[in-house]
């Protein structure tokens, strides 16, 4: 176990570590039941195609700066996919709050991470499927 320093942008920064790792479970949960690729085309707003830039790219941030709006076109993205940077990010903490820097903290996040996929992929097509389960 690695002690994690108690000061708040050590937190911050793990908050955004898990936000990242968030935004990609993002593409996985829209692109896995689709059957695309979950590492191309890069990102891109799903009605005017244009490819979306770091600018865009920042978790929860971009969301809020942008208001939830495409840059290109105005298109209205979904709170949704704040919601699961978000969460994504306080699991990260809370995995790291409760198991500090350990084996424990990494295979329960890795696992609630896989969870918070199942779970927004069952929402929307009423299915789980059985590569994630594996």
């Amino acid at each position: 176990m690695i002690y994690f320093p108690d000061h708040p942008a050590a937190w911050a920064m793990l908050f955004a570590a898990g936000a990242v790792i968030g935004s990609f479970l993002n593409v996985v949960i829209y692109r896995w039941p689709e059957g695309e690729s979950i590492i191309r085309p890069p990102s891109h707003c799903t009605s005017c195609g244009a490819r979306l830039g770091l600018v865009d790219l920042v978790p929860v941030l971009s969301y809020l700066w942008l208001r939830g709006r495409c840059r290109h076109c105005g298109h209205r993205f979904s709170p949704r996919y704040a919601l699961v940077e978000a969460l994504t990010g306080l699991l990260l903490v809370g995995a790291v709050a409760n198991w500090a820097l350990s084996w424990h903290a990494l295979v329960a996040f890795v696992v609630c991470a896989c969870l918070v996929v199942v779970a927004f992929i069952d929402l929307d097509h009423m299915v789980i499927p059985d590569e994630l389960v594996m």
